[in-house]
């Protein structure tokens, strides 16, 4: 079996409840949850791969808990991603990479392999999950087609504005540098351009024209082999001042589909602009933390600095309610999201927020705790209250 132990038990007391995780076997945030999980009192923890699940059958006890996490870092799953989605990226009538172009990927560590045809092929994978299950008396931590909805950026933010949400001004229907100037025609704009299915500032791109200057500030590395470009995130951003090599990154970027947004100013804290990512447990507040850096991109695999979640508090001020009011709607307006990454900006100032996207698996915060617990312990323990099964290990909220 691909996925690890088909079976786990758990440490400590009976418990109605089985917890089944679904990621790749090497991956850490697996093994954190199953970790978190220990204690709580499943009575047994199960572990399946994405390939585990494309290949086999999988009968789950009634009442299962089902815990979907990340298919990233593993080139194997990668492979069989992209391999599902090429039926899908052809009924668009786009031309996929083939099967065997697939094979011979080497899968290094931060490469964007055709973003587009790999959601395309989680997508199916993940609506073939949900109809096979469909029947069966299951609870999702969060639903297959909410954890989609999430990681799609331009169906979310598509989704918060039809909420009267506050998020950055949008620009529509954009794939080309050239497309881009036409929509703002403005001497002097910045805009933040990004990957549609990316994550982890993949494919980010902060633009600034004034007149004929413009410059971009970029998480993208280009490598050439054997005539063709390939891609890599760079956790050391790059400055681009020649428009043709602008032009030529947003002219790639967008045939794997980007948005454009206004690039907004952000509140500074220690003089370092900052925004927050907010853990979400059932529609509430979890786990917060600051982000802070000199770069555009503050997210924390790019050495961004961390600010408590006490030093938010007293940023924020008598504004935390607001905060508090903003992601609380945010989330219920994806209902079937047991937990979900927000990343909020605050303005300067602190009086107004934006929202900027949502993260599926934005819980993968080692060591930050809250009330005593990791994310992972929290969201767990939170399910076994919801389903009102016992909780033993218990060190509270």
């Amino acid at each position: 079996m691909n996925g690890g132990p088909s079976s786990m038990p758990s440490d400590r007391g009976p418990s109605l409840l089985e917890l089944l995780v679904i990621g790749p076997s090497n991956s850490r945030r697996v093994a954190d949850v199953v970790e978190a999980a220990r204690p709580c009192g499943f009575s047994a923890i199960l572990v399946k791969s994405y390939l585990d699940l494309l290949q086999n059958d999988v009968v789950l006890s009634p009442g299962t808990v089902v815990r979907l996490e990340s298919p990233g870092g593993c080139p194997a799953t990668t492979k069989a991603l992209l391999k599902a989605g090429i039926a899908p990226l052809e009924a668009l009538r786009r031309v996929p990479i083939s099967e065997a172009e697939i094979d011979q990927l080497t899968c290094e560590r931060g490469e964007m392999l055709h973003p587009r045809q790999w959601f395309l092929g989680w997508r199916k994978i993940l609506t073939d999950l949900s109809v096979r299950w469909g029947n069966q008396d299951i609870e999702w931590m969060s639903t297959p087609e909410r954890i989609l909805t999430a990681f799609d950026k331009a169906a979310c933010l598509e989704n918060w504005s039809d909420a009267g949400l506050p998020i950055p001004r949008q620009y529509r229907d954009v794939s080309t540098y050239s497309e881009l100037r036409r929509q703002i025609p403005e001497r002097h704009a910045r805009v933040f351009v990004k990957l549609r299915y990316g994550y982890s500032a993949m494919g980010a791109v902060a633009l600034e024209w004034r007149d004929h200057r413009v410059r971009a500030i970029t998480t993208v590395e280009s490598v050439w082999t054997q005539g063709r470009p390939r891609l890599f995130l760079t956790k050391r951003p790059r400055q681009l001042q020649r428009e043709f090599e602008i032009a030529w990154l947003i002219d790639t970027l967008g045939m794997e589909q980007i948005i454009v947004e206004d690039w907004l100013p952000k509140a500074r804290w220690k003089g370092l602009p900052y925004d927050l990512r907010v853990v979400m447990i059932n529609s509430r507040i979890s786990h917060v933390v600051g982000r802070a850096n000199a770069s555009p991109f503050t997210n924390l695999n790019l050495d961004a600095r961390r600010m408590s979640r006490e030093i938010v508090e007293q940023e924020i001020g008598s504004q935390w309610g607001e905060l508090n009011v903003l992601c609380e709607r945010a989330t219920r307006s994806l209902p079937g999201t047991g937990m979900l990454g927000l990343d909020v900006l605050p303005r300067p100032g602190c009086r107004k927020f934006a929202l900027l996207e949502a993260n599926a698996f934005g819980d993968f915060l080692p060591r930050l705790q809250h009330g005593g617990l990791t994310t992972y312990e929290a969201e767990l323990q939170s399910m076994i209250r919801l389903s009102g099964a016992p909780l033993t290990g218990e060190t509270g909220l």
